[in-house]
């Protein structure tokens, strides 16, 4: 159920960071009820470790603000939004893999078009791959667990 829903919910907004380069609140808001119905019924994370999930994305977003949204306030809301699904340990795994995955297209980019440090790159199609590579790992028996 969380993997279903963690697929649509970044595949909605895949498309539109990509297209746009925005997401869209009402979508992440919808999701984050979801989320919350999801921890109240099935408890698979403690609050501790869902709160601390919400934390990393509550520090992507101070680091949004002081960089001028070099990161985006929105990728910052929908990290927020995956520490309700995955809780603290998934979700950096996750925004590190993301992270890993950006920085590898990002210098690729720069070399074979040399388009500059400042060019814009959408970040959420890099956590929809990070988190199918994850979970293509647990499934496989491997740590998103």
């Amino acid at each position: 159920m969380e993997a279903f829903g963690l697929v649509c919910l970044y595949g909605i907004t895949a498309f539109d960071d990509y297209r746009t380069r925005h997401i869209k609140v009402m979508e992440l808001l919808i999701f984050a009820v979801i989320g919350i119905c999801l921890d109240i019924v099935y408890t698979k994370y403690s609050l501790a470790s869902i709160l601390g999930g919400v934390g990393v994305g509550v520090v992507m977003y101070i680091f949004s603000i002081i960089s001028k949204e070099k990161i985006g306030k929105g990728d910052a809301l929908l990290v927020m939004v995956t520490g309700l699904y995955l809780g603290f340990m998934n979700t950096v795994i996750l925004l590190w893999l993301s992270s890993v995955l950006a920085a590898i297209v990002g210098l690729i980019l720069i070399r074979k078009y040399d388009n500059g440090k400042d060019k814009e790159l959408p970040f959420v199609p890099f956590i929809l791959l990070a988190f199918l590579i994850l979970y293509t790992i647990k499934t496989l028996g491997g740590c998103l667990g």
